[in-house]
C-alpha cells in the first residue's frame, strides 16, 4: 500500500491575492517493462498536484505515478487530498487544504505547506530528486525548491491561462506571469491539448524543444469489435454498400459543414449511391436542412444531431470516407478516431496543420467545394490508396499515444545530470498583484 503521511488541517488566512463500383476496403488487421534498474532505484519523482484527485489532472497522476513506480523509481505525491495508490513505491503526502477565501491564497498555502513537507522528507540531499508538477497551481512549489535545492522539474500542462479567459484581472495577469515562469525553467513540459503546445511556444520560443505531447489518448479499445458495417448503416437508412461520407464536428463555419453539403452534387454525378451522414450540432444546422432541400438532396444527406460514444465509434467503423472540410483549426478528436477504426481520412490542411501529411495519412484539399468533391471521389476510386493512408494514419497513432514514449521522456529528464541550459526566469510575482489590491 502507499504510503500515507497524514498532516493537521489548520485554519489559516493567506493575504488577500485573488472509384465507380464501389468497392469497400478495410484495412487489415510497446510494452513498458516493469523490471526495476538498480539505476532507477537510485531517483525519485517528486509530484506536486494542488487540483482534486477525481478531475482530468488527477486521473493522468495517478496513471504516470504508478507507471514510474512500476519501473523501480519512488514516487512521492504531494496533494492537499491523499490520492488513491497501490504501489509501496508511491508515497503520499497530504498536506491538508487552506481555509484562505480566495483561490491564490489556498494555492500559497499549499505551496508552504508542501515545501516544508518536501523538505522534510529530503533533509540530507536532493542530487537524484526530480520535481514534477501538475497545472499552474504547482508551480510556485516546484519554483520555490529549485531556487532553494537546485532541483530539476517538470511541468504538466492540460490549459494555459491565455486559453482559459483575458488577462483583464490581477489573478489572471499573476497566473499568466506564473506560468511563463514555469514554462522558462522546467526541463520537460507534458501538453494535454495542441493549442495548449501552440501557446507555449509563442509566449515561451525557448521552450519548444522541451515540449512533449501528453495527450489523452483516444480510447482504442471502444473500436475493437465485430460488427456488419451494413447493419450499422442500416441504422441511417443507407444501403449495405453506398459509399458513406461521415462528418463528425460542430455545424459551424469554422468546420465547413456547408462545403461538404455544396460538394455532395458533384459526387454524386461520379458516385450515385454515396450517402453523407452529419453528426453534430449547431448555428449551421437549419442553413444545412435547406440547402438539402434546395440541392435535392434528402434522399442522400442524413443530419443525425449528437450521438452518443459507442453509436459515433460504430458509425465511425461503418463509414468508407471521414470528411474534415475545416476552414480554420479544429480538435483532432475526428481525425484520429477515424485513424483508430482504419478509416481513411480527408481534410484541408487548415483542420491540423501540423498533425496532417498530404498522400501519406490522409488526403489534402483545398476548403473549397470542387476541391472537397474531388478528393472525396480519389479516394473512393481507389480503395488500395484508401487502406494505405489509413493505415499510417493509425500507425501514426499508435506511435504518438504510445504510453511508453512518454515514460521515456519523463526517465530521461530525471537522468540529467544537469538541468537543460534555460534561461532562468524571473522571481515569482508576489501576492500583493492580486484583484484586491489592483
Amino acid at each position: 500500500m502507499a504510503t500515507v503521511v497524514d498532516v493537521e488541517e489548520r485554519d489559516i488566512r493567506a493575504p488577500k491575492a485573488n472509384v465507380k463500383d464501389h468497392r469497400r476496403y478495410d484495412a487489415g488487421a510497446s510494452h513498458i517493462s516493469e523490471e526495476p534498474s538498480s539505476r532507477a532505484k537510485t531517483h525519485v519523482l517528486a509530484m506536486f498536484c494542488y487540483e482534486d484527485a477525481d478531475g482530468p489532472v488527477g486521473h493522468f497522476l495517478r496513471k504516470t505515478a504508478r507507471t514510474i513506480a512500476k519501473r523501480g523509481i519512488s514516487v512521492h505525491v504531494f496533494s492537499r487530498r491523499p490520492f488513491e495508490m497501490d504501489s509501496p513505491e508511491i508515497h503520499l503526502h497530504p498536506v491538508g487544504t487552506c481555509k484562505a477565501d480566495d483561490l491564490l491564497g489556498q494555492v500559497h498555502e499549499f505551496t508552504r505547506r508542501a515545501c516544508n513537507e518536501f523538505l522534510r522528507q529530503f533533509q540530507s540531499s536532493t542530487a537524484n530528486v526530480t520535481l514534477m508538477g501538475h497545472e499552474w497551481s504547482s508551480i510556485p512549489a516546484i519554483s520555490l525548491l529549485h531556487g532553494l535545492k537546485n532541483v530539476g522539474a517538470i511541468l504538466s500542462l492540460h490549459s494555459l491561462e491565455r486559453q482559459r479567459g483575458g488577462l483583464d484581472s490581477g489573478l489572471s495577469k499573476w497566473i499568466e506571469e506564473t506560468e511563463l515562469a514555469g514554462l522558462r525553467e522546467a526541463r520537460l513540459i507534458l501538453t494535454h491539448d495542441s493549442g495548449t503546445a501552440e501557446v507555449a511556444r509563442n509566449c515561451v520560443p525557448q521552450c519548444a524543444e522541451r515540449i512533449v505531447d501528453a495527450s489523452q489518448q483516444i480510447p482504442m479499445k471502444h473500436f475493437e469489435f465485430r460488427l456488419d458495417p451494413g447493419e450499422i448503416k442500416a441504422r441511417f437508412q443507407v444501403g449495405p454498400v453506398d459509399p458513406t461520407i461521415l462528418y463528425i464536428g460542430d455545424l459551424d463555419q469554422r468546420y465547413g459543414p456547408e462545403l461538404l453539403m455544396k460538394a455532395m452534387p458533384e459526387i454524386l454525378k461520379e458516385r450515385p449511391q454515396a450517402r453523407c451522414i452529419f453528426v453534430g450540432d449547431g448555428p449551421l444546422l437549419w442553413p444545412l436542412r435547406v440547402y438539402s432541400r434546395y440541392l435535392f438532396l434528402d434522399h442522400v444527406v442524413r443530419l443525425v444531431g449528437h450521438l452518443g460514444d459507442q453509436a459515433l465509434f460504430e458509425l465511425i467503423h461503418s463509414a468508407d470516407v471521414i470528411a474534415v472540410p475545416s476552414t480554420q483549426q479544429t480538435p483532432w478528436w475526428p481525425i484520429e478516431a477515424a485513424w483508430v477504426a482504419g478509416r481513411p481520412v480527408v481534410a484541408t490542411a487548415e483542420a491540423a496543420p501540423s498533425l496532417l501529411r498530404h498522400e501519406q495519412n490522409c488526403l489534402l484539399v483545398e476548403p473549397d467545394v470542387n476541391s472537397l468533391a474531388a478528393g472525396i471521389e480519389s479516394v473512393l476510386a481507389d480503395p488500395e490508396f484508401a487502406q494505405a493512408i489509413a493505415k499510417r494514419g493509425k500507425a501514426q497513432l499508435e506511435d504518438r499515444y504510445d504510453e511508453s514514449q512518454l515514460i521515456v521522456q519523463i526517465e530521461q529528464a530525471m537522468h540529467i545530470e544537469q538541468a537543460m541550459q534555460v534561461e532562468r526566469p524571473a522571481p515569482l510575482p508576489q501576492p500583493s498583484l492580486c484583484p484586491a489590491e489592483v
